[in-house]
């Protein structure tokens, strides 16, 4: 459940108006999987500080400041925003829709389609779920999901584990904490697990969304083989388009 401010315009399919939300309001504000835009917030008093600046923000009449939000009882808010009692706006307490899958690349929104797009999809396919889960392998043997993504790649490769995302660079640091650019290796190590360049299968959509709630599935067209170290900045930062073509431009393994 999460606080949805009510927004002015249509920014759900007016670009340059629901660019000015997100540059207002950051992550609070999406697409959901149903092609809506609206700011959802977990905090009940964030999302009334925000509310207050709907009219600046969209481009019409600023509200009128100096007022504060008051419950209604069901777990909404209300928020004067005028010289008349009755000119108020309502914050309402709902459960907040899964944002898009897709990802915008030169500003079209694209699905995923990653490199095990061709495996059989596991038993349990959801938002949020990793990949732990059971599947059936070409002979229909039933494996753990993670575990035949490796195989199928180690297999392709002469018993190697290459990354899916080699000679991918991003910023990071060194053994003293100064700036550098890392660089992703081609070859991965099967562990240890906590070694920087030990394998680990990647949510491209991540699992959790910025607000963190579920969002990527654990379909195969969805998974990334990469290293530990660049699963853990990735996790972190909404996907690019350079991660999303790369991914969805790797030729499909044979399961």
């Amino acid at each position: 459940m999460r606080y949805r401010i009510p927004l002015v315009g249509n920014p759900s399919t007016d670009a340059p108006l629901r660019a000015k939300y997100i540059a207002a309001f950051g992550s609070a504000c999406y697409t959901s999987e149903v092609d809506t835009f609206d700011c959802f917030y977990e905090k009940w008093e964030k999302a009334c500080a925000d509310a207050a600046k709907v009219g600046e923000v969209s481009g019409n009449a600023p509200y009128d400041k100096g007022y504060t939000c008051l419950p209604v009882g069901n777990g909404d808010y209300t928020l004067q925003v005028g010289p008349d009692v009755a000119n108020k706006i309502t914050i309402n307490y709902q459960a907040a829709p899964r944002q898009t899958p897709l990802i915008e690349v030169n500003g079209v929104p694209t699905e995923v389609n990653g490199p095990y797009r061709n495996l059989t999809e596991p038993q349990k396919l959801a938002p949020g779920q990793n990949f732990y889960c059971d599947t059936f392998d070409n002979n229909g043997a039933k494996i753990e999901q993670r575990t035949w993504i490796l195989r199928v790649n180690r297999d392709a490769h002469g018993g190697e584990i290459h990354s899916d995302l080699a000679g991918f660079t991003w910023p990071c640091v060194d053994e003293n904490c100064k700036p550098k650019t890392c660089t992703e290796p081609l070859i991965l190590k099967a562990g240890p697990q906590n070694d920087p360049e030990a394998v680990q299968v990647h949510h491209v959509v991540r699992s959790k969304d910025q607000r963190g709630c579920p969002w990527g599935t654990n379909s195969n067209k969805n998974a990334a083989v990469i290293s530990r170290k660049l699963n853990r900045y990735l996790t972190n930062n909404y996907p690019s388009e350079d991660e999303v073509v790369r991914i969805s431009q790797l030729p499909p393994y044979t399961p």
